[in-house]
């Protein structure tokens, strides 16, 4: 499950107790990701075990196509994933391969339905999922995100995003879990915009198998 909870938090959130110039900012940053359409990058997620002493290092890649579909899926070490349509969530496994709704994607559509809203800039309206606390720093816009609902309470004692400056390009998420363990993914070769068509995501729709005759 871990796998995929940094997932949720590809972009924004609101912020708080903040300056004029900061207001801008979260403007500007609302009217750039509501104007994006499809966006493809890849990830490195870095997992921190406290009972282990190594780094897990997964790769992946991200692919969204706005009130289409949103692929999550990694590449390194296996190609385990899911696909967000609509209302319907398709857990990939570790081929790749999509496979039926066990009833265990209840957690992952949750999750997906937050990085949509992360994507299209509505989490940063939206003040009941996170407390934000806006973090000086010269090279980034840095928020932290306290959970406010009891669920996320109960998986995270905080997050933390990093913006660039320049062009609210979302570039690392930290994840620091209650259990003391530690997710930071890291962004890479950001494509925002470029013509994506409707089957790329095809391959990864379950056919429910025809009844036997």
């Amino acid at each position: 499950m871990t796998r995929f909870l940094f997932s949720l938090f590809l972009s924004g959130s609101a912020l708080c107790g903040i300056t004029l110039t900061e207001q801008g900012h979260t403007q500007q940053m609302l009217d750039a990701l509501k104007n994006i359409h499809t966006l493809e990058c890849d990830f490195q997620q870095e997992r921190e075990v406290s009972v282990l002493a190594e780094k897990g290092i997964s790769r992946g890649r991200l692919i969204f196509k706005k009130n289409k579909a949103l692929l999550w899926q990694y590449q390194i070490p296996d190609q385990s994933g899911f696909l967000l349509r609509g209302n319907d969530m398709i857990i990939l496994d570790h081929s790749g391969k999509p496979f039926p709704d066990n009833g265990s994607s209840g957690l992952f559509r949750h999750l997906g339905r937050i990085i949509l809203m992360g994507i299209d800039g509505s989490i940063l309206e939206n003040k009941e999922l996170f407390v934000p606390e806006n973090i000086p720093s010269e090279d980034y816009i840095h928020i932290r995100l306290i959970p406010a609902q009891r669920e996320m309470k109960r998986l995270f004692s905080d997050l933390e995003l990093f913006f660039r400056k320049e062009d609210y390009v979302i570039q690392t998420v930290v994840i620091n879990e209650t259990s003391g363990d530690k997710t930071t993914v890291r962004m890479g070769n950001i494509r925002i915009n470029r013509p994506l068509e409707d089957k790329t995501f095809d391959a990864y729709v379950y056919q429910q198998p025809l009844p036997d005759r």
